[in-house]
């Protein structure tokens, strides 16, 4: 019995010690580094959760200030924070090629709906990337445009209903930016907007939500990518990618048996597939890459959570702060309509004349990042011109939410002010320090598809209603731990008020 305890508690004792071995990696390399504890690292937040991340890293940031960069530890896993400027744009944009993955989750082969663009890496990344870059044209999206006026008609009907009454405005503008999606990515009118339980929708919101059984799939292929591949460790339930795929599976065999073109992402995909890449020449490529309908579903599956969260946060917050701030809404509100006005409706045209607009959504996105923070990984070994080598596969963390919040580059930063946006003073932003779609070429590929459905959600819902607060509405907004990305964890409630 006794040698069976001693046995047992060599064990752990030799366990514990292989854990903390790596805590010496930071002063080996001579970075400064936050200090770690067994078992979660430098932060037990930055492992269950509980707080928001960009918090948990923005303390981190200013302890650490004016060092360049420091380094952390995430459960056993060594990460370097980096918040100069200058390295950030040598990691995101200069020295791109040492940079080029993120800090992937190890994917398994039969996971197929996380086969995307942004999981993928190395050259079938770079392949993917350049068939589906000319997609997202503006021409592209000129010809997309009507299916943004169908859902934004169907969303008037719906914000006349919900005039003078509290709602919750995230709630509100999801149903609106899931219809988009739907029609834009798979060709789909199911009218989210009036029903808002649709399959598509639940797979949206709870794939944001990082239950506990996700958190520790995470961290187990994080520690232990041999064996999340070996165990097959799938991110996305077999229900849904059945579901995905029959849906994608249905839609391109419609089309291709009737000839319909709707002049969406399917149809663009569909092209590719069919046509290489969309007249490009192939011999750019170092070798093929084939487009499968597996392939096709993965990339409709991450458009439409990346579409569907990021626009429906944005365009929330942009709403909450408009609701605060009545003069910049009273503004915003004259903009709008002397631009329709002049353009004979809500034309692209139009949407494209509001400065006032794209300042204030600028804004918002440097105030409320979407992700607070961004990844990269060393794919080659380099030596950073502080001197420090980095080796391959250090994982890179970029703090968006702490550049966004740093007074040094934007002074009030808890202010909400649009003109720091304006012509005259944009020019004056530190390059690198605002971040809200990344930079370099990994940066988010629909960010103008983003941006254009978000600006056309914001000016519908102005046409009709006034934002105001009400005695629910919370003053500050916190963020909270339960989202994968920037979200309070309670609903952001405010009033819509019919407008005259």
């Amino acid at each position: 019995m006794l040698f069976g305890v001693t046995i047992i508690a060599g064990l752990l004792w030799l366990f514990y010690k292989h854990w903390v071995s790596v805590y010496t990696h930071w002063k080996e390399k001579g970075i400064p580094f936050h200090p770690a504890k067994f078992p979660f690292g430098s932060h037990p937040n930055l492992v269950k959760l509980k707080e928001y991340r960009g918090y948990t890293i923005d303390k981190m940031y200013h302890r650490f200030a004016p060092h360049p960069m420091f380094g952390i530890f995430f459960l056993r896993s060594p990460m370097l924070i980096v918040r100069d400027p200058e390295t950030i744009q040598l990691i995101l944009t200069k020295e791109f090629s040492h940079f080029r993955d993120r800090r992937i989750l190890k994917i398994s082969e039969k996971d197929v709906l996380n086969h995307h663009l942004f999981y993928l890496q190395g050259e079938k990344w770079r392949d993917l990337r350049m068939k589906l870059t000319p997609t997202f044209t503006s021409g592209k999206l000129k010809a997309m445009f009507p299916l943004f006026i169908s859902c934004a008609e169907s969303f008037s009907s719906l914000l006349l209903s919900k005039s003078d009454s509290k709602i919750d405005i995230k709630e509100l503008m999801s149903r609106f930016t899931a219809d988009v999606i739907c029609s834009c990515a798979f060709g789909l009118e199911l009218d989210v907007i009036n029903h808002p339980d649709s399959k598509l929708r639940m797979i949206g919101i709870e794939k944001i939500k990082l239950q506990f059984l996700q958190k520790l799939k995470m961290a187990a292929t994080i520690l232990f990518p041999a064996l999340s591949t070996l165990l097959n460790m799938r991110f996305t339930s077999l229900e849904d990618e059945k579901y995905i795929l029959n849906l994608v599976k249905k839609i391109v065999e419609q089309r291709e048996k009737n000839g319909i073109v709707r002049n969406d992402f399917i149809d663009l995909l569909m092209q590719s597939k069919n046509k290489g890449n969309q007249g490009d020449n192939e011999q750019e490529f170092e070798k093929t890459f084939e487009i499968t309908l597996e392939l096709m579903a993965a990339q409709c599956y991450v458009f439409f959570l990346a579409g569907f969260e990021t626009s429906s946060s944005l365009q929330s917050f942009c709403l909450y702060e408009l609701a605060l701030h009545q003069d910049i809404q009273s503004r915003l509100i004259k903009e709008i309509n002397e631009k329709i006005e002049n353009n004979n409706g809500l034309t692209y045209k139009a949407l494209h004349e509001m400065e006032y607009l794209d300042m204030i959504i600028s804004e918002t996105s440097r105030k409320y990042p979407t992700l607070p923070m961004l990844y990269r990984s060393c794919t080659k070994p380099i030596i950073l011109p502080s001197g420090h080598k980095i080796e391959q596969d250090t994982i890179i963390s970029i703090p968006t939410w702490s550049l966004h919040h740093d007074p040094q580059y934007f002074p009030d930063p808890e202010k909400f002010d649009p003109q720091r946006f304006s012509q005259e003073n944009r020019g004056s932003i530190v390059p690198y320090t605002y971040l809200p779609f990344g930079e370099g070429p990994r940066m988010c590929i629909g960010m103008r598809f983003g941006l254009l459905q978000t600006k056309v959600g914001i000016v519908t819902l102005l046409q009709k209603c006034k934002v105001e607060t009400c005695e629910d509405t919370k003053i500050p907004l916190v963020m909270g731990g339960i989202s994968a990305t920037t979200a309070p964890d309670e609903p952001i409630i405010i009033k819509l008020i019919a407008r005259s």
